[in-house]
């Protein structure tokens, strides 16, 4: 007996065959990404070998050795003699030694990382062929200062921001500079995501300063891209929220949005708006303290998640959409 189907369920059907233009086979992509542990690599090396990694450092990628080097460690790269007698001084501090033996049993942890890096910079050559890529994953120790950092050319993990809150020697840090927000967000779930975002918000979309909107939809292209890119890491890790967090803002998107219409902050070019809701914090100011913080980015997400659902843009095209044809085309969540 021949069976009979809907239109309707056949409309279904191709829509469910229906291919995502965002998948990429990564056996194929020969975009080629080294890794490096330059804490270990200038630890074990000798002093001879510290002045040629240096040397080849400030040759290769020079301001990537001045955040590592000068601002991170507090080393100065003017001369031989200063590199190594600071580098001295750094490596044997009480503290940092007991930084550098819990490091040395993270390997695991640095390989899984790298390699969910390496196939999300993977992605980004594959889907935006002209976008500028990262060649080269560096971890490094930071004395806590930074947890990513991009040149024009890498990627740099502050590995031991990336501890866990509950670890000892992320608890011993002291409260006047490390809040207890600052500390949860030292988890190790959020490097791959921090890596990756960082390379995106300073090489591949900059910050813009017309308003609110620009800058709240620039943060909702990169946190999707990011998505796109990275599939393998949780979407609350992504965003640096727990999986608690999430729900709440999810919860709270139509009332968010209801917020910055009323009060007629969409269009604002108000410094202190953008480090409310944009910015890192205990909490979006301006919203209930049981809010998670950098909600103006959590929406920016959503309304380009469901612009992106809805037109399936490439990378590319979705770069260059100026920020208001995106932000037309939102509908508010019932």
């Amino acid at each position: 007996m021949i069976q009979k189907f809907s239109p309707l369920l056949l409309l279904i059907g191709l829509f469910a065959c229906k291919p995502n233009p965002y998948r990429v086979d990564l056996d194929t992509i020969k975009h080629h990404v080294s890794y490096q542990n330059l804490d270990s690599s200038f630890r074990y090396a000798h002093i001879n070998e510290q002045r040629r990694l240096i040397k080849e450092l400030l040759q290769t990628d020079f301001d990537l050795s001045q955040f590592c080097f000068p601002y991170a460690l507090q080393v100065s790269t003017q001369s031989d003699s200063a590199f190594i007698n600071g580098l001295q001084r750094t490596l044997t501090h009480p503290f940092n030694q007991q930084v550098f033996n819990t490091l040395d049993k993270r390997s695991k942890w640095r390989k899984r990382t790298f390699q969910q890096i390496e196939a999300g910079l993977k992605r980004l050559a594959a889907l935006a062929p002209k976008v500028a890529v990262a060649s080269s994953v560096y971890f490094t120790y930071t004395q806590f200062a930074a947890s990513a950092y991009a040149s024009s050319k890498a990627i740099v993990l502050g590995q031991e921001r990336y501890l866990g809150t509950a670890h000892p020697l992320t608890a011993s840090l002291p409260a006047q500079q490390f809040y207890d927000w600052i500390k949860e967000g030292m988890a190790p779930q959020y490097a791959t995501s921090d890596a990756l975002l960082i390379w995106l918000s300073t090489n591949v979309l900059k910050t813009t300063d017309e308003n609110f909107a620009s800058e709240m939809i620039r943060w909702g292209k990169l946190l999707a891209i990011l998505e796109l890119i990275s599939p393998e890491v949780a979407l609350h890790n992504h965003l640096r929220y727990s999986e608690q967090d999430y729900q709440w803002a999810l919860k709270a998107e139509r009332g968010v949005w209801e917020y910055l219409v009323d009060q007629q902050l969409l269009f604002k070019t108000d410094q202190e708006l953008n480090m409310n809701f944009l910015n890192e914090g205990p909490y979006t100011i301006g919203l209930p303290q049981e809010s998670p913080d950098r909600m103006g980015r959590f929406l920016g997400y959503r309304i380009v998640k469901q612009y992106i659902e809805e037109n399936q843009p490439t990378i590319p095209a979705l770069l260059a959409l100026p920020y208001h044809q995106i932000l037309k085309k939102y509908e508010v969540p019932q």
